[in-house]
């Protein structure tokens, strides 16, 4: 039944929808809709809400996750509803089974392809409201208390959050499930149901089903103190963030998103715990169980200082160099006596593995430098006993020496390329946080090396890029690996041998 002004079940459901809506015209506002009980009643209540506030600009996002045989059956019947209230549907397909991996939640993985779903479609400003209401919301509570969880897990889902360019809203969380049936049944709408929510083998069906029909029997009115504790624990998480930024902004590293360990030790333990949380968090990474924090707090703040410890989870790594505790996907490993010709200099030289790209004209041409023979360049990685001339010093030096003056982490030296000329070894090139990240970009995805010459031109180059460092840090992007990745800012050169 399509909506209209006079419909008598409206008025005070969306008192509190137009409250948690953001004002001005000019934003667009996306409902996911997945055509069940609780995304139908909010978009009728959005419809009702058009018509009341023409100039509001709403369309609807369908996810077909393609786990069920009724989903592509499921993604018509809801074009079909929004043509009819006038709503445009965007339908996008995820391949839920394809990117999971042994090991991870079939719910999980589903829910990070929809909300990257979600956040690909989102510009700037963008609304995205989900029909999530308090049951949601206590069934969520007791799963993230159920999994042990802080404070942070056990506020269980917000009001409203930052979702990639837009905003995440859920304007239904002061209402139960039986109100939403019950508006739903005055308004006459129809949906359909996911097989799969009957199926109690999946944790949160199960707390629905089973756990709190029996919560509900004994304490009727449960879902208000179930909110509640979640909202004082938000309220909880946020002091405790608070805390964190204050921590985290007197705890720095030597390089870029790195963190001091003697200054991490200075804290009480409790205060370790959660600005090393804080930490992963602000670098956009998974946090790691309770068993693995611990191992860093003791297998890495407490090594000796020429230690190489290491804590790993999901595909993530935690490692120590001196007094600098790092955190960076898995390492590359290479195979022996790799050689990669350059045949071009002129041209980008794309590393294999995921190392990154080589461009040495771009930044020959800022320093002042001669190509080198064309047909004679080639790029290795570290086999060991290396040695190389440097400006302005006497003699040949180890390279495993100068990785450890420049004071390089073990884990970086053999992935760093290294430019021969025939047999001899003439550039290193060098990741260097420190300096001018985002230097020479040939496009938006992808950063080059700077390879330098002598060193008053190494020098100039970098009086020239210096102010991009600031810039870069400030946006905060592109840190999370500290390889020689594509989407990594670097890069400088070293040394390079005199001829």
């Amino acid at each position: 039944m399509k909506p209209s002004q006079s419909d008598p079940y409206i008025p005070a459901f969306l008192n509190s929808l137009i409250l948690s809506l953001c004002s001005g015209a000019d934003k667009k506002v996306f409902l996911a809709y997945s055509g069940g009980l609780d995304s139908k009643v909010l978009l009728h209540a959005l419809v009702i809400l058009k018509i009341k506030n023409p100039e509001l600009q709403i369309s609807a996002i369908h996810i077909n996750h393609g786990l069920s045989p009724n989903a592509d059956q499921w993604a018509k019947n809801c074009l079909g509803t929004c043509r009819k209230f006038g709503i445009d549907l965007i339908i996008k397909k995820i391949s839920v089974k394809t990117a999971l991996q042994k090991g991870h939640s079939l719910e999980a993985v589903a829910r990070d392809l929809r909300y990257a779903a979600f956040t690909e479609i989102l510009n700037s400003g963008d609304l995205l409201l989900t029909a999530h209401h308090s049951d949601d919301q206590a069934e969520t509570l007791l799963l993230q208390l159920f999994r042990g969880a802080g404070p942070k897990g056990l506020s269980a889902m917000p009001e409203k959050m930052p979702l990639g360019k837009g905003f995440l809203l859920r304007p239904l969380l002061p209402f139960s499930r039986h109100e939403l049936e019950e508006y739903a049944h005055k308004n006459h709408l129809e949906w359909h149901e996911d097989e799969s929510n009957a199926d109690i083998n999946f944790d949160r069906n199960y707390i629905r089903h089973t756990i709190m029909p029996l919560i509900k029997k004994r304490w009727g009115g449960i879902l208000g103190p179930l909110c509640r504790v979640a909202e004082h624990c938000a309220e909880a998480s946020e002091l405790l963030n608070d805390l964190a930024n204050q921590d985290y902004l007197n705890l720095q590293g030597t390089k870029p998103h790195t963190l001091s360990v003697k200054k991490l030790l200075s804290l009480s333990v409790a205060r370790q715990s959660n600005v090393l949380r804080y930490w992963l968090h602000l670098l956009q990474l998974p946090t790691p169980s309770c068993v693995k924090l611990q191992n860093i707090l003791h297998d890495v703040l407490l090594s000796r200082s020429d230690a190489m410890p290491l804590v790993t989870w999901r595909e993530i790594e935690v490692r120590r160099y001196g007094d600098d505790i790092y955190t960076m996907s898995p390492l590359q490993k290479l195979p022996g006596n790799l050689i990669i010709p350059w045949e071009d200099l002129e041209k980008p030289l794309v590393l294999p593995y995921k190392l990154g790209t080589l461009d040495y004209k771009n930044i020959a041409d800022k320093a002042g430098l001669p190509l080198p023979p064309k047909d004679k360049i080639t790029i290795r990685f570290r086999q060991g006993g290396e040695r190389i001339k440097l400006p302005n010093r006497q003699g040949t030096h180890s390279l495993k020496k100068l990785f450890q003056e420049w004071r390089v982490p073990p884990w970086q030296r053999n992935l760093i390329p290294l430019v021969y000329c025939d047999e001899k070894l003439i550039w290193v090139c060098i990741l260097n946080e420190n300096r001018f990240p985002g230097l020479a970009q040939i496009d938006s995805s992808s950063l080059d090396f700077p390879l330098g010459g002598n060193e008053s031109s190494l020098r100039s180059v970098l009086d020239i890029h210096d102010s991009n460092e600031r810039e870069s840090q400030q946006r905060g992007k592109n840190f999370r690996n500290e390889k020689f990745s594509m989407a990594q800012p670097v890069r400088r050169m070293i040394g390079r041998s005199r001829s």
